[in-house]
């Protein structure tokens, strides 16, 4: 027959498990925290020269729409410079390729 007791003695120890159980959560959570910062940190360090680079070639962002529009513009009243453009760069393109098998 269960005594009056074992229910109040089975309290506490719910209780520590449930304090046990939330300060290792709270642990883990903090290490998990510590581990974000260091690799948002390991992140930074390691785009820090894309970002560097990114920033110069925005200085010359209106520039080259310029360039481009002027490119654009250009391209539009003779549409056939265009073709005869990519024709060079193709022809080209099988010649550098040729003349590097014949060198090998």
């Amino acid at each position: 027959m269960p005594t009056p007791n074992t229910s109040a003695e089975k309290t506490p120890n719910k209780q520590l498990s449930r304090r046990e159980r939330k300060q290792a959560l709270l642990q883990t959570l903090e290490q998990q925290r510590i581990d974000m910062m260091v690799d948002s940190l390991r992140l930074n360090r390691a785009a820090a020269p894309i970002d560097a680079t990114w920033q110069q070639l925005i200085r010359f962002k209106k520039p080259l729409y310029l360039l481009g529009g002027l490119i654009a513009w250009k391209l539009a009243r003779k549409p056939g410079r265009l073709m005869q453009l990519g024709k060079k760069a193709i022809s080209g393109y099988v010649v550098a390729k040729r003349v590097r098998q014949l060198t090998r």
